[in-house]
C-alpha cells in the first residue's frame, strides 16, 4: 500500500470517528436538553422532542448505515435504475407545457 493510500484510508478512518463522535454529542444534548424541558415544561414539549428524535434518528441511520452493503447495493440499482429511465426518455425540446 503506497503512502498515499494509506493516508487516504486513515483519513477516512478519522472522518467516521469523527462522525460517531458527534452523534454521541447529540445524542447527549438530546438527552439532556429534554430532561430539562420535561422537569421544567412538563409534557407541553412534546412535539419538540418528537421532532428532534426524528432528526436524531435521520442522523444515526446515516452515521450508522452509511457502509451497510444492502444500502449500497440499492444505491447502485438506484442509480442505474436512473440512467436507464434518462436513456430511455427523449431529451426535452423546450418550449411551453400544455
Amino acid at each position: 500500500m503506497t503512502a498515499d493510500a494509506q493516508d487516504e484510508t486513515y483519513e477516512a478512518a478519522r472522518q467516521r470517528v469523527e462522525a460517531k463522535i458527534g452523534f454521541a454529542i447529540h445524542l447527549g444534548v438530546y438527552l439532556v436538553i429534554n430532561i430539562i424541558f420535561l422537569i421544567v415544561v412538563g409534557w407541553d414539549f412534546l412535539w419538540a422532542t418528537v421532532f428532534w428524535g426524528l432528526g436524531l434518528a435521520f442522523h444515526g441511520v446515516a452515521i450508522f448505515f452509511k457502509g451497510d452493503p444492502r444500502l449500497r447495493d440499492w444505491k447502485e440499482r438506484a442509480i442505474a435504475k436512473e440512467l436507464a429511465r434518462e436513456k430511455d426518455t427523449p431529451p426535452p425540446t423546450g418550449g411551453t407545457v400544455g
